[in-house]
């Protein structure tokens, strides 16, 4: 299974990566060898000192004196003393290097998986856009990338890198101590294999916690950030504090067990060391029991040995149960690349598309999932009109303005702007000639200029364009009372911009771009009547200047347009003016009494 999960997030995300990873495998066998070389040359360097006639009849000694042109004990175990401190610095320093190469490597993947990710949410077909929730984008690139590379894939890597030098350290043990490094090595597998199994069981119950808390920890903060107005006027706030305090006491609960579980390994390795180390050392002490020079030379590689081991094995069991608990979430990265076709094909913006007499619906028929929301519509929409959308809830009114926009793709039939069809290659050109005003208005942190100017860099701005359009939207003499003007950051809240003054900046920000097509997707419908009859002569100033689109519950902000547009359960029923409509559906004068509007 932790194959298997590595292999699948490898091959959906590590693209270019496959070669560094296999190099830091790589990295860890050129550490795993230092540590063998560092700790071998120690059992020489000992009996040198103790007893140097055990040693300097060898062929290795003969050798290393010749090379360096030794001729005394002293300078030779100097010498052999400033070789070992040397394989100790070197494989330190090489440790940090890769350490360093490793967080590089982690925290670029991380970015790399962050830019796919959003990448995919912004760039995408907007279809594709909607199968992930806003709390689950900012949940997946705040949190679940980084649990997944740095729980998951870095831990991989600790573990490879301290398994190479575990193993290294045990083969010199063999070589040197065969039947004492086995007994050794027996004890300690059976050992920590007890305890991953112990642990892998308390930290797989963690860890399913882990991922279901996390999850609803974000939404109950997100919930009680974004609705901040809505809780203070129905006088909610103990129902929302509860509730976030409810999903963060158990979320801390479990990370509580999760930081318990995590930081016991060092301990429960620290005594199956020293049990290892007096079995090893009484095994090895019965073995060299005449000879004491190279019992003492014998100890002083265990204790650098099981010194060395000890770590590498702490850091293996805590590499172990990080795995572990975070394998849920590389699972749900893993569920979210399968979800997600995130190598599709970008819109292109190199074709040209003109509007100079009509846009055409033929035959379109469109589908969340299986049920159809636009069924077999034909419609046309003539340059320089102004026609109203309307119907009940539900009827498809803001879908079919989604897909005038390119936003959604039809399933079935075509949609022509003069004789050009409008497909996936010309979508992005196509949207550059509209203008939107939705009902929810989104302000960004910054000025009244940035908000109008939406997406331009401020050396990009056309100052001029910008005043311009705030007076068009009827909304300039309102900026120009704050001391920077249209430079000045933009208030929320109470004290700051009204709704009906984010609706004009919304308006001016469509305008900014001096769209051919503007549409109006229920703009009105959270104004006050005042503020609703201003944006409606509004609007009347531009018929017959833009192509006007508009969605509109309140019948009244319609009562002007050149012709309505009736769309009932996905289909049109009909177009023409108030009057007609109203003369010919009695359903259609339901809808009129319920907009409280009167034809006269």
């Amino acid at each position: 299974m932790l194959i298997e999960n590595f292999s699948k997030f490898v091959k959906y995300y590590g693209k270019g990566r496959k070669l560094k990873l296999f190099g830091f495998f790589l990295l860890s066998f050129v550490a795993g060898t230092l540590e063998f070389l560092g700790i071998a040359l120690i059992y020489p360097f000992i009996l040198l000192i103790i007893e140097p006639e055990s040693v300097i009849h060898t062929k290795y000694y003969i050798d290393f004196a010749k090379f360096l042109h030794l001729n005394n004990i002293l300078a030779t175990a100097l010498v052999l003393g400033l070789v070992v401190t040397a394989v100790f610095v070197a494989k330190n320093l090489f440790m940090i290097f890769s350490l360093y190469l490793q967080n590089k490597f982690v925290n670029n993947w991380k970015f790399a998986i962050g830019k796919k990710f959003i990448h995919y949410y912004l760039f995408s077909p907007y279809k594709n856009s909607l199968k992930t929730s806003p709390s689950e984008k900012f949940y997946n690139l705040t949190f679940l990338i980084t649990q997944s590379i740095d729980g998951f894939i870095c831990r991989i890597i600790n573990l490879s890198t301290n398994s190479v030098i575990v193993v290294m350290i045990m083969v010199l043990l063999f070589i040197k101590f065969p039947i004492p490094a086995a007994a050794t090595t027996i004890f300690i597998i059976f050992s920590v294999i007890f305890q991953h199994k112990f642990f892998r069981a308390k930290i797989r119950e963690v860890a399913q916690q882990f991922t279901k808390t996390s999850v609803l920890s974000n939404e109950k903060t997100m919930e009680s950030i974004h609705n901040l107005k809505e809780i203070k006027i129905l006088s909610a706030e103990d129902y929302f504090y509860n509730e976030y305090l409810t999903a963060q006491k158990d979320y801390q609960e479990v990370m509580t067990k999760n930081n318990f579980y995590g930081a016991i390994p060092p301990y429960i390795v620290e005594i199956l060391v020293v049990l290892a180390l007096f079995l090893l050392a009484g095994l090895i002490s019965f073995q060299n029991i005449e000879n004491e020079y190279w019992m003492v030379a014998s100890y002083a590689i265990i204790v650098a040995a099981i010194f060395r081991i000890a770590p590498a094995l702490n850091r293996i069991q805590i590499a172990l149960n990080a795995i572990n608990t975070s394998r849920d979430f590389v699972k749900t990265m893993i569920a979210e690349y399968e979800k997600n076709n995130f190598d599709f094909v970008e819109e292109k913006s190199d074709v040209k598309v003109e509007f100079n007499d009509k846009i055409r619906l033929k035959n379109i028929s469109f589908a969340y999932k299986k049920e159809n929301v636009i069924k077999d519509l034909n419609l046309e929409i003539k340059k320089g009109e102004f026609v109203g959308i309307i119907g009940l809830s539900g009827a498809g009114k803001s879908t079919l303005a989604d897909i005038i926009m390119g936003l959604l793709p039809i399933d079935s039939g075509e949609i022509l702007m003069d004789e050009t069809q409008i497909n996936a290659e010309n979508f992005s050109v196509l949207r550059k000639l509209i203008g939107y005003v939705p009902q929810q208005i989104n302000i960004l942190d910054g000025s009244f200029k940035r908000n109008v100017a939406w997406g331009l860099e401020d050396e990009k701005i056309d100052e001029d364009k910008v005043v311009d359009v705030l007076k068009r939207a009827q909304i300039y003499e309102f900026v120009s009372k704050f001391e920077g003007g249209i430079n000045s950051k933009i208030i929320l809240g109470s004290m700051g911009i009204s709704q009906g003054q984010k609706q004009r900046l919304a308006i001016a920000r469509a305008l900014y771009r001096d769209p051919e097509i503007l549409i109006f997707d229920e703009a009105t419908s959270s104004l006050d009547v005042e503020t609703e009859h201003e944006i409606t002569n509004m609007l009347n100033n531009l018929k017959g200047q833009k192509t006007i689109v508009a969605i509109a519950h309140r019948l009244s902000t319609l009562k002007n347009c050149d012709r309505l547009i009736y769309l009932k359960d996905g289909k049109l029923v009909d177009t023409g003016t108030f009057e007609e409509l109203s003369q010919k559906h009695s359903d259609f004068e339901k809808l009129i009494r319920l907009s409280s509007l009167g034809l006269n």
